[in-house]
């Protein structure tokens, strides 16, 4: 009889070797964290006239990500959000764009806003969950998730902290079993 374990190598193994897992999934995932700050360049409001304070956000938002010995570091980074507001509060999602000269990841974001006051002033944060659903160049083959948590830290800027797991780089995959 066969352990846990031997019996889910087995099947991985078996489900690899007719290709219906591919060897990214087999990969290792990485632990990686970062952050980026960015200002919005867009911002529409659509107001919602079923209660007072609601309304649709259009947003976009540009920056720089801070990713220290990962693979982002220093990109430029672009967001499109759009966010279903009560009094400051509900969902958004929206993509971010990692992107530095044919080097680009694009993130999938779904989460939750939420607003205070705190001093006579909103205090509003979000936080959530990502998934990397496309990459060009030295990230195309990259595949990830993991979580995010921001604040804004001005009317028209805000910073979000990252983290979560991904594949290495099909080439840096390459390049290590040389």
């Amino acid at each position: 009889m066969l352990s846990k374990f031997a019996r889910s190598f087995v099947i991985l193994t078996a489900l690899s070797a007719v290709g219906l897992v591919t060897t990214t999934a087999l990969a290792e995932k990485i632990k990686d964290e970062g952050s980026f700050d960015v200002t919005y360049v867009k911002r529409e409001a659509l107001p919602v006239p079923d209660q007072e304070g609601h309304a649709l956000l259009e947003t976009e938002s540009s920056g720089t990500s801070s990713n220290p010995g990962g693979l982002i570091d220093g990109f430029a980074t672009t967001v499109y959000e759009i966010a279903d507001l009560r009094q400051g509060n509900g969902q958004h999602q929206g993509y971010v764009i990692y992107k530095k000269g044919s080097d680009q990841m694009v993130v999938k974001f779904d989460g939750a806003v939420t607003t205070t006051m705190k001093d006579g002033q909103p205090n509003t944060t979000m936080k959530g969950e990502y998934v990397l659903v496309d990459g060009a160049g030295a990230l195309a083959s990259i595949e990830g998730e993991g979580t995010y948590a921001g604040y804004f830290t001005a009317e028209d800027k805000y910073h979000v902290d990252w983290e979560g797991s991904r594949s290495q780089p099909k080439d840096s995959v390459a390049r290590s079993k040389e």
